[in-house]
């Protein structure tokens, strides 16, 4: 067939048009490693779990490991639990917190972090170099400027910015405010206003963002701080989250120094002490530590030992080994030696298993390195090293059976609704499996025989209640077969549970209005049988009466309730409202959130004069459900709102008898209501933070003047 001129023409667009795509295919993922055209400014030192960089030039987000190259005017961005340290090249690190962004530009003489969201450390480098970079840190309208100093920085979803100086000092400039924060101080930045904070307590070890190796299910971690002057009762502090709010442990601490068993995880900590005479509370700066789990992993496959049979080409080998979740690459070692010496395979492996074809008839010999991420752990831990034998053989070994596992108990309801699946391993060279299933364990009595090209199979024929015994076979290209596998066993009986997954069992859910109903989220686990939930709520374990009750063909519902002590379960059943799975009980109950509280006094506008007065008195009304109050004391000094106690009290008012603290001027003072649970004294809920301005005066008249004699007589 003669092609037309038209026809050629639209070919030869359509090859040009393949080609020039293909080109920029091709640039686009060779630019992933060079940065696009902008200089190199620092490395990757360290990384945890999931941190990605997105290029000035691009929009794909790309993950990047340890030494990862750094660009200027880089995105950088950490998930969930993640964690990734910058080295930049003048020396400045800066630790990118979990599920936080920052942008990096430099220039000649400027270290300009454009900070985005989440919590960061920034630690400037660069010595007495005259030629050394500033480290400047944008954020919102804050821009923070570091004079050889180390900071910590959090900024939450209402764009509040709070900064710790932990070294040196650092100027904030925010509006028409600029404010010097030197070592050892907390400021905080909200619409509101400014407020400044003194550190007292001076932590000493461990060092903020430290990493510690462990081996084992927990490691003992020793905190210290410099000693406190006075009567105070310390306290350790150790959560879960940046602000240190609803600690995982609170441990009484005599002296300076205390220690806590930590498993593996990312912790912050601080040392908040009262003092024992006036009820202050006194707080240090909060750290982060992360304990990291660094014992060497468990080889899995190639067990040790084993023997691995081919028939034609060389056997697809599957390594596999336990993952650490600290650790994300190893390191994979493949020897013909115990020592481990010239290793025929040497390779750095993403994740906990890769599968290889290169290895002949011989005795190899096997082990895994971790791969730490971080310059703060000095070893990688090894694996012990397994052996496994490569041989040819005529005769395969049969495949092996995965699921159903031995012994499983299966409903009648889920094999006549959509059959029951089987599924297993077997030896590359194998093309094809026979599974028999029979109603005794010699195989006397055969049910159902059936060959697969596959790995798994789905059984669709009858089976009734009763035990069942099941094997394999491999079926070679030329009809000859392997022997029969192992046998597993499986039955078929009517029972099992259904699992309730949310409202968790004595969960507390908090409401804004206890007249109004509140609409709670109920999930529970997937029943391989088909039917109909029913979702039912009580006041009573007895269900008696039911209070409501909704009727579901998926596991989860949302349901209006009101304020109080409820019970809940799950039935599932079929068309005709016959049971066939049921749930345990679980309890949950709901809550008003606290009233904020009422002042009495001081109130905002009122002028308090205390020159005949030994204590500045705080009252207001009693919140209903509240057992602990939480009062905050500043003062106003060159618009910054500087901090003069926090206290804590039972009652409905407190004494403040520390004058000595207080001059002249303008104060505010907070208050918040809680309710502790008291035996775990966790914090069941909380109301909203009140605040109320007032002045403190001496009550002394402008004009007001002393006249004393002239002379005055010795004798």
């Amino acid at each position: 067939m003669r092609l037309s001129k038209s026809d050629i023409i639209a070919a030869s667009a359509g090859v040009t048009i393949l080609a020039v795509l293909g080109y920029l295919l091709y640039g686009d993922l060779t630019r992933k490693g060079a940065g696009a055209t902008t200089e190199q400014i620092g490395t990757i030192a360290t990384k945890r779990n999931l941190a990605e960089r997105k290029f000035s030039s691009q929009v794909v987000w790309n993950e990047v490991f340890k030494n990862s190259t750094l660009y200027n005017y880089d995105t950088v961005r950490t998930a969930d639990q993640s964690e990734a340290v910058i080295r930049l090249n003048d020396g400045t690190v800066i630790t990118i917190n979990e599920n936080s962004m920052i942008l990096l530009a430099l220039s000649e003489s400027e270290v300009d972090i454009k900070f985005i969201q989440g919590t960061i450390n920034a630690k400037q480098g660069g010595g007495d170099d005259a030629s050394a970079r500033k480290v400047t840190i944008q954020s919102g309208e804050s821009k923070i400027s570091l004079n050889n100093s180390d900071v910590s920085l959090t900024q939450s979803k209402d764009d509040s910015l709070q900064m710790t100086v932990q070294r040196g000092t650092a100027t904030l400039n925010t509006g028409d405010i600029e404010k010097v924060i030197k070592e050892n101080q907390n400021i905080l930045t909200e619409k509101d206003g400014i407020r400044l904070y003194d550190l007292t307590i001076k932590l000493v070890a461990p060092e903020n963002n430290r990493f510690i190796a462990t081996a084992g299910d927990k490691t003992e971690v020793n905190f210290s701080w410099e000693r406190l002057n006075g009567d105070y009762s310390a306290y350790l502090e150790i959560a879960n989250n940046p602000a240190g709010a609803d600690p995982l442990i609170k441990k009484r601490a005599g002296g300076a120094a205390a220690a806590a068993g930590l498993a593996e995880g990312v912790y912050y900590w601080r040392v908040t002490a009262t003092n024992n005479a006036t009820k202050k509370v006194e707080s240090s700066e909060i750290r982060k530590i992360s304990v990291v789990n660094n014992s060497p992993v468990r080889l899995v496959s190639p067990e040790n030992r084993s023997v691995i049979k081919f028939r034609d080409d060389n056997p697809m080998i599957n390594f596999l080994w336990s993952k650490n979740e600290f650790m994300s690459r190893y390191t994979l070692l493949v020897s013909g030696s115990t020592d481990m010496s010239s290793p025929v395979l040497n390779t750095a492996v993403d994740g906990n298993k890769i599968s290889i074809n290169s290895l002949d008839q011989g005795t190899y010999f096997w082990k895994v390195v971790n791969i730490t991420e971080t310059d703060q752990i000095n070893t990688n831990a090894e694996s012990p090293v397994f052996t496994f034998a490569v041989s040819r053989t005529e005769k395969l070994e049969p495949p092996t059976p995965v699921s159903p596992s031995d012994n499983k108990s299966v409903h009648p309801l889920s094999i006549a609704q959509k059959g029951l699946g089987f599924s297993w391993t077997k030896n590359t060279s194998i093309p094809e499996t026979q599974i028999t299933i029979a109603g005794d364990r010699e195989f006397s009595r055969i049910i159902v025989k059936k060959n697969s090209g596959e790995n798994f199979v789905r059984v669709l024929e009858k089976l009734n209640e009763g035990n069942y015994y099941w094997n394999l076979r491999g079926i070679m290209n030329d009809g000859t077969s392997t022997d029969a596998s192992v046998v597993r066993s499986f039955r078929i009986v009517r029972g099992g549970a259904i699992a309730l997954i949310q409202p968790q069992n004595n969960d507390i859910i908090l409401t804004g209005d206890a007249r109004k109903e509140s609409d709670v989220s109920f999930s529970w686990s997937q029943s391989e049988i088909e039917g109909r939930y029913v979702l039912q709520l009580s006041k009573n374990r007895n269900f008696n009466p039911v209070l409501k009750e909704l009727n579901m063909t998926d596991p989860s519902a949302i349901m209006a309730i009101k304020e109080g002590l409820h019970f809940w379960r799950v039935k599932l059943v079929d068309d005709n409202g016959t049971e066939l799975l049921a749930s345990p009980v679980y309890t949950f109950e709901i809550l008003t959130g606290l009233d904020p509280p009422v002042a009495v006094a001081p109130k905002t506008g009122t002028t308090v004069e205390m020159l005949k007065r030994e204590t500045l008195d705080f009252s207001w009304n009693p919140v209903p459900g509240a057992n602990l109050y939480r009062i905050g004391l500043y003062q106003f000094r060159g618009g910054i709102q500087e901090s003069i106690a926090t206290l804590e009290t039972r009652d409905s008012s407190y004494k403040f008898s520390e004058l000595k603290k207080l001059d002249v001027g303008k104060f505010q003072w907070t208050l918040q209501a809680f309710d502790i649970d008291t035996a775990s004294n966790h914090v069941r809920r909380k109301s909203d933070e009140k605040e109320m301005i007032f002045n403190i005066t001496l009550g002394i008249k402008s004009d007001f003047k002393f006249d004393a004699p002239k002379i005055i007589d010795s004798e």
